[in-house]
C-alpha cells in the first residue's frame, strides 16, 4: 500500500470541495448543487467554511473533506482517493498506482445503484397511517392555499412536524435495519434521523392500479438551508395522483400542473388534473398514458414554467398528441396564486 504523509492528508482535506466537485463533472451554482447520492431535484449539497473545503448534504446528511467527497463520488478507497486528488491538484503524493476515470465510472456504478433504489411500502404506510394534518399542514393547506379539505382528505395528505417524535414512535414498530432499508431513515453518530425536513406536508405518490409508489415533502418551516421539496421512491419521479385516470373517459379535459401544489388547486377548482414534480422532470412513462385525454396547462409565469410547457408540448407533437396552452391573468405567477386570489376565505379549516 502507498504510503501518505499526515502532512499530504492535511494537504488535500483543505482543497476546495466546490474545485473538487466541478472536476468530478458536478455542476455547481451558487456554493450549492444536486446530490449525487440520492434522487435530488433542488440543490441540497452544500459548500462551506475556509477556501469552500468542506461540503453537506441537507438531505441525506452525508459530508466531510474533499477526499471524502471524492470516496462518496467514486468508490475509491482512501489512498486511490488520494492519489487522484493529488494529480488534479499537482500535490504529490509519491504514488505510482494507475488512476481510472472516476466521473465514468461513477456513471455506471450509479446506473446499476439507480436500479434498486430503497423504498419500503410498509413503513411508508405506516407513516402515512399514523400521521395526520397538525396546525401547521392545516394553516399552509386551509388558510393560505385555500384548498379544499375533501381534495386533501382523498389525496391521504399527511403533516409531520416532530422529526424526533416520529423516530421514537416508529423505532418500536420497525427494527433499525428496516427503517435504513426503507429509505425514510438514516443514522448519523449513531442516531437515526428522518430523512425529511419538519415540519413537513408528506404526498403520497400512487400508480394508476392505487398501489403507493413513492412519496413527495413539502418543507413548512424557517431553515432557508433546507430544501423545499424532497422525494423518495422506488423508481423514477412519477406523475402525481395517477389513479384521477380511473375516472376518465378519453376525450376529457385533463391538466397537466408543474408541481403537486398547483395540482392541489386545480383539482379543489373543480378540474381534473395531475402533476409533474417539477419544470425539468417529465416522467416519460406516465405522460405515454395521457395521450388519448384533451390535455391542458397553465404555466408557471417564469422562464422555468415556460420552459416546462414547452418539453411538455414538444413531447406530444413527437408522439402525435398535443397540449394546450392556458393563460393566466398579468400579475399570477402562477395556477396557485390566481386560485388564492379567487377563492377568498372560502375554505374552512378542517380537523
Amino acid at each position: 500500500m502507498a504510503y501518505l504523509s499526515s502532512e499530504v492528508i492535511d494537504r488535500l482535506r483543505e482543497l476546495s470541495c466546490e474545485f473538487v466537485a466541478e472536476r468530478l463533472g458536478i455542476d455547481v451554482q451558487k456554493h450549492r448543487a444536486l446530490c449525487f447520492m440520492h434522487d435530488d431535484h433542488h440543490p441540497s449539497m452544500s459548500f462551506y467554511g475556509k477556501n469552500r473545503n468542506s461540503w453537506h448534504c441537507f438531505v441525506c446528511n452525508k459530508g466531510g473533506s474533499s477526499i471524502d467527497l471524492v470516496r462518496e463520488f467514486s468508490g475509491l478507497d482512501f489512498v486511490a482517493a488520494c492519489t487522484w486528488l493529488g494529480q488534479i491538484s499537482g500535490i504529490s503524493t509519491e504514488s505510482t498506482m494507475p488512476i481510472q476515470n472516476i466521473v465514468l465510472s461513477h456513471r455506471k456504478r450509479r446506473k446499476s445503484e439507480s436500479e434498486l433504489k430503497h423504498f419500503s411500502i410498509d413503513v411508508a404506510e405506516w407513516v402515512l397511517e399514523n400521521n395526520y394534518l397538525t396546525d401547521k399542514g392545516q394553516d399552509f393547506l386551509f388558510h393560505q392555499r385555500k384548498l379544499s379539505p375533501d381534495v386533501i382528505k382523498q389525496l391521504n395528505i399527511v403533516s409531520v412536524d416532530n422529526s424526533k417524535a416520529l423516530v421514537e414512535r416508529i423505532t418500536k414498530v420497525f427494527s433499525s435495519e428496516d427503517l435504513i432499508n426503507s429509505g425514510f431513515f438514516t443514522i448519523t453518530n449513531g442516531k437515526m434521523y428522518f430523512r425529511m425536513f419538519t415540519p413537513c406536508l408528506v404526498f403520497p405518490y400512487y400508480n394508476i392500479k392505487r398501489n403507493l409508489i413513492g412519496m413527495q415533502s413539502r418543507y413548512l418551516g424557517s431553515n432557508e438551508e433546507a430544501p423545499r421539496f424532497q422525494f423518495i421512491s422506488a423508481q423514477k419521479t412519477r406523475l402525481f395522483n395517477l389513479p384521477i385516470l380511473n375516472e376518465m373517459n378519453s376525450g376529457d379535459r385533463l391538466y397537466i400542473s408543474e408541481g403537486v401544489t398547483d395540482c392541489l388547486a386545480l383539482l379543489s377548482s373543480g378540474k381534473k388534473a395531475v402533476a409533474i414534480p417539477s419544470a425539468t422532470i417529465l416522467p416519460q412513462i406516465d405522460l405515454m398514458n395521457l395521450m388519448t385525454y384533451n390535455l391542458y396547462m397553465y404555466p408557471d409565469q417564469d422562464k422555468a414554467g415556460k420552459d416546462a410547457f414547452f418539453n411538455l408540448r414538444k413531447y406530444f407533437i413527437n408522439h402525435y398528441g398535443y397540449i394546450k396552452e392556458e393563460k393566466l391573468p398579468s400579475g399570477c405567477k402562477d395556477f396557485s396564486e390566481y386560485y388564492v386570489s379567487t377563492n377568498g376565505n372560502s375554505n374552512e379549516r378542517s380537523n
